[in-house]
């Protein structure tokens, strides 16, 4: 069962804007996949399907919070890197991944975040397509998390193309032509 449930899930998260957690009326939780065309429903929670994504691409969602954890020198709420062509993905949770209430937001689906009028305790999300999602976080720490995020896909973005040359010129003016829209990537 184990095998056919990873090849049933595999790809979910190629298109996919945010992992919103959830539960049935047995307590059993699942996972509300947001596209940009609409949402499916899986029967994993959001972190079993990064796991299950990641295993397929040769790591687990351990390995990548470690990896995380190496890069950014912290020990809290790891972004989430998933191997993509022709750029990788980053995922990053709004809180510990040990709280059920933990949802998930690929970081280039995510336009702006904004407290929710009606709680401080609550985020309004704006994904690229104009959908609105309410995070059960204050925007303060919705914003940290994005951040931190926002740091890992420059890091490793950095050692993968600017200092490894085994890429092309081709590959290198395109990194250089996006960092002159955001000069603090190439800062020392």
């Amino acid at each position: 069962i184990e095998g056919s449930m990873k090849k049933m899930y595999k790809n979910y998260l190629l298109n996919a804007c945010a992992l919103i957690p959830k539960f049935d009326h047995f307590n059993k939780p699942y996972t509300v996949i947001v596209t940009s065309k609409g949402q499916t429903k899986v029967n994993l929670s959001p972190s079993k399907l990064l796991d299950t994504d990641l295993k397929e691409n040769g790591s687990s969602l351990k390995g990548a919070k470690e990896a995380a954890k190496a890069t950014l020198e912290t020990a809290s709420v790891q972004p989430i890197l998933i191997p993509r062509l022709p750029l990788f993905h980053v995922w990053f949770p709004t809180e510990s991944t040990r709280n059920d209430t933990c949802y998930y937001f690929a970081l280039h689906h995510v336009i702006k975040a904004k407290e929710n009028p009606l709680s401080s305790n609550s985020t309004i999300v704006t994904l690229q397509d104009g959908r609105e999602i309410a995070v059960p976080v204050s925007k303060s720490k919705f914003k940290q998390c994005e951040y931190k995020a926002c740091t890992y896909f420059a890091k490793v973005l950095f050692k993968q193309f600017i200092t490894h040359s085994l890429y092309s010129k081709a590959e290198e003016k395109i990194v250089l032509k996006c960092a002159e829209q955001n000069e603090n990537y190439l800062l020392d």
